[in-house]
C-alpha cells in the first residue's frame, strides 16, 4: 500500500491556503476539530468527512484533485481503490 497518513496529510498541506482554510474551519465547526486529525487518526472517514464538509459534489472534485496527486506523486492507484482507503477502516490495518 503506497497511501499513508503522511500523504494525505502533504497532500492537505499542498492545497491551496483558501481551500485549507475553508476545511479547517467548517470541520471545527461539524465535527469539533480540525481536518487533518480526520487524515491522521482516521483516513477511512476522509471521504464522509468531506462530503458532510463540501458537498458531495466538492468531495468528488477534491477525490480526483488527490488521485491526480498521488499519481504525481508516486503513489499510483485506481480512483475505485483510492475511495475504498478513504472509506474503509479495514483496509488501514
Amino acid at each position: 500500500m503506497c497511501l499513508t497518513r503522511g500523504l494525505l496529510v502533504r497532500f492537505y498541506g499542498s492545497l491551496d491556503f483558501s481551500l485549507r482554510f475553508l476545511l479547517h474551519f467548517r470541520s471545527q465547526s461539524a465535527l469539533g476539530y480540525p481536518f487533518d486529525k480526520v487524515l491522521v487518526e482516521e483516513p477511512w472517514r476522509t471521504y464522509e468527512a468531506l462530503v458532510r464538509l463540501v458537498g458531495r459534489h466538492n468531495a468528488e472534485v477534491l477525490l480526483g484533485m488527490l488521485y491526480r496527486w498521488l499519481n504525481e506523486n508516486g503513489c499510483s492507484m485506481d480512483p475505485e481503490t483510492l475511495r475504498k482507503y478513504l472509506t474503509t477502516r479495514e483496509v488501514w490495518g
